[in-house]
């Protein structure tokens, strides 16, 4: 065993020798058990027809060949009013993340970061032997436009945006994400993978056709309600997608994910009757307890938020117990807040009742 782990040491690149897994919560995450208010997911089960398509296409004896993607890619590219050239579907938007920065990134150059942030895009950079700067978002002043903009150099590979942040929930300005993809060179990538939550009118995604550097995934596993199935997509300019497409895998999204979202947009209206019941229903209720209770919280556009309750570990035990999950997560200073998810109002107003206890 000493002499097997001795020879791995010996194949593994140095860099990759260094890094430690990303290993989020996920085990015992059972629906029917919790309340599940921990991961920014969809908290209700897709519609009955979403279901039917799996279950037939299952019945129907399709399991045993590879996957084959019919209009996919235009289906996804009329939904978000680009051109079908300019979109590829990828497994989930970490997927897309990966892509991008195996395909624009030179080892040893530098990604801008802003933070905290997601952990996969640093899991990714790291992945590629890159150089992490991190500027700071701020619960005040929101999203440091100057620190990264002055951060940029001749080393700089790519600049990372999560629009909106998470965990913070903070909305980059649409004004600011083009002023950053106009004034550098390098690759801009946008993650808008809470986009249903928000403006439509915030997203850059229509410009990747006149600026070739910027980058927009997103995913289909938060409004939609299929993360278990694992897909997402990425948009650029039509050469930039013709390239990462020979990055990625000709089967790496799995049949199941290409039925169920077919199906899924063929009346997509619950998935805005959902976001409609999160966004003017449950986030201003919840909302308003925080206030009413002085428990600090950082402005969200999304359908989750940051607050800092004390005692924080104690809490999310203490709600664990009764049945409702949600996640501790630290600021950019080392704080512990929760970062709670919005469910429906009924969910949302358990929740309250739970921490009036």
């Amino acid at each position: 065993q000493t002499a097997k782990c001795h020879l791995a040491a010996m194949v593994i690149k140095a860099h990759i020798k260094k890094l430690k897994p990303y290993k989020p919560p996920l085990e015992g995450r059972n629906p029917h058990k919790y309340v599940l208010l921990d991961f920014n997911e969809r908290t209700m089960e897709v519609p009955d027809f979403v279901k039917t398509a799996l279950k037939d296409f299952i019945d129907n004896g399709g399991l045993q060949k590879y996957p084959s993607y019919g209009n996919l890619q235009g289906d996804i590219a009329a939904y978000c009013g680009v051109k079908t050239e300019e979109v590829m579907f990828t497994n989930g938007s970490d997927q897309g993340i990966d892509l991008v920065m195996r395909c624009c990134c030179e080892k040893g150059s530098e990604v801008i970061i802003p933070s905290p942030t997601f952990a996969m895009y640093e899991q990714a950079a790291e992945s590629e032997g890159l150089v992490i700067r991190r500027p700071h978002f701020s619960k005040e002043k929101g999203f440091p436009l100057e620190e990264v903009l002055a951060m940029v150099s001749p080393k700089t590979s790519l600049i990372v945006l999560s629009n909106p942040n998470n965990p913070t929930g903070t909305e980059i300005p649409r004004e600011a994400i083009m002023q950053v993809v106009k004034e550098v060179t390098c690759a801009v990538l946008v993650d808008e993978c809470y986009f249903e939550f928000m403006d439509p009118a915030t997203t850059v995604a229509k410009e990747v056709g006149n600026f070739s550097n910027l980058f927009v995934c997103r995913t289909f596993s938060k409004t939609w309600g299929i993360p278990s199935l694992r897909l997402g997509y990425l948009m650029s300019a039509a050469a930039n997608i013709d390239a990462v497409t020979c990055v990625r895998g000709p089967y790496d999204i799995n049949q199941l994910a290409v039925v169920g979202i077919q199906a899924a947009m063929k009346d997509s209206s619950y998935v805005y009757e959902y976001v409609k019941e999160v966004m003017e229903r449950s986030k201003p209720m919840f909302e308003k307890f925080l206030e009413k209770r002085g428990i600090g919280y950082w402005p969200t556009v999304a359908n989750f938020i940051f607050c800092y309750f004390p005692d924080p570990p104690r809490l999310e035990a203490a709600l664990r117990e009764r049945g409702i999950l949600v996640r501790p997560k630290k600021d950019a200073n080392d704080v512990v807040g929760l970062r709670v998810s919005f469910g429906t109002e009924e969910q949302m107003k358990r929740v309250i009742s739970a921490l009036e206890e």
